[in-house]
């Protein structure tokens, strides 16, 4: 992961669900925990529909807990 492609990342996440930059903030230090922890939630948010069911906003409702 480099700051180019977290900054990327958050930026797609905040726009598609309306983060404020509180949220960003919080996403952003879980994110840079490490890069295998960036790679499972970036994988998962672009691959996030399944038919009508959006399977991502369940884990980011966990990652801003």
């Amino acid at each position: 992961m480099n700051l180019g492609q977290l900054n990327f990342a958050l930026k797609m996440i905040q726009d598609a669900y309306k983060l404020s930059e509180q949220q960003v903030q919080v996403l952003s230090r879980r994110m840079m925990a490490d890069d295998k922890e960036f790679d499972r939630v970036w994988n998962h948010f672009k691959n996030r529909r399944i038919g009508n069911a959006d399977t991502f906003r369940e884990m980011l409702l966990e990652l801003l807990s």
